[in-house]
Order: C-alpha cells, then structure tokens, then sequence
C-alpha cells in the first residue's frame, strides 16, 4: 500500500525553517460562507479547528506566493471543508494589533482578507487534521469556544457590517 502523496512544503514552512517561531506578519485570506436554512435564517459555515481546545473559526490561511487573497481562500475554503465557494462580497481587512501564539509556538500577527462567499459546489468534509467537525450556525447562535483571532471578523458579520478594517 503506498502512501498518499505529500503536499509541498508551503511558503510559511519555508519561512518557519529559517527564523524558527519568532513572530510573523502572515498575509492571510478567509471566506464567511453563508446560506440561509429552510426557515430563511442566514447561517455561516464554521470549522472546528483540529488543534487544542477545538476553536471553532472561519475557513481560511496563509497565501501563498502567486496567489491572490481572493484565490487563497477559494483554496483555503476548499482545503478544510471540500466545498468550492465564490468570493461575492468584501467583509473586511482584519489586523488586529496582538499577535497570535498557536499551540506549536509560532507567533504571528496576521492581516486577514475575509470575503463573504457562496457555495458553487463541493460537500462538507472533514479531514480530522485540519478541520474536526463542520457547522452551518445562525449568527446569533455561534458555538463555543470562538478561534479568538476570528472573533471581531464574526461579530462584524453579524452586524451586516462590510468593508471594515481594524
């Protein structure tokens, strides 16, 4: 039985290599994917992220070189859920002005393009890495724990607020 094949190594883990887990500005894109229930209720896919504590977040990550944010997290969105999704609408830059330490110890400050996003096509799928479960939730009934670094991006979402940056 052979192994699945490896993905390359990406532009961050090339960077990581060289100046280990000191901190990062990390251009990032994500997409607010949203639909409405059978009821009419406007819903947003979240992603229980596969690292401690299961935060639940946006789709989304790191550009690659080449990439436009909008292409990132067409492939981002797709990576960690399996749906194609288009790009409609611009949430928002988001910066914050904290960095971000993850559970490996890699410090970043991101800036994040979020766009809101429909689906094209695709289903929910769940690598159990990346992404361990998969939701669609009302804006006013989000699950806990919140990814922190994505908190301000759905709390402008839910407050039909568009082109915001901070």
């Amino acid at each position: 039985m052979s192994e699945p094949p490896s993905r390359p190594e990406s532009y961050v883990q090339r960077l990581r290599g060289v100046v280990g887990h000191d901190p990062l500005f990390l251009p990032s894109a994500a997409c607010a994917v949203l639909d409405q229930d059978t009821a009419g209720t406007t819903r947003v896919l979240l992603q229980q992220r596969g690292e401690p504590g299961a935060p639940w977040g946006l789709p989304g990550g790191a550009l690659e070189l080449g990439e436009t944010v909008a292409e990132a997290a067409v492939r981002e969105t797709r990576e960690e859920t399996g749906l194609v999704v288009e790009p409609r609408t611009l949430l928002g830059v988001f910066s914050g002005s904290r960095s971000h330490t993850y559970p490996n110890g890699d410090v970043v400050q991101a800036v994040v393009v979020v766009f809101v996003a429909r689906v094209v096509s695709g289903e929910l799928t769940v690598d159990g890495v990346e992404t361990r479960a998969l939701g669609w939730f009302a804006l006013d009934a989000l699950p806990e724990p919140l990814f922190a670094p994505h908190v301000s991006m759905l709390d402008a979402l839910a407050a039909g607020r568009s082109g915001v940056w901070d």
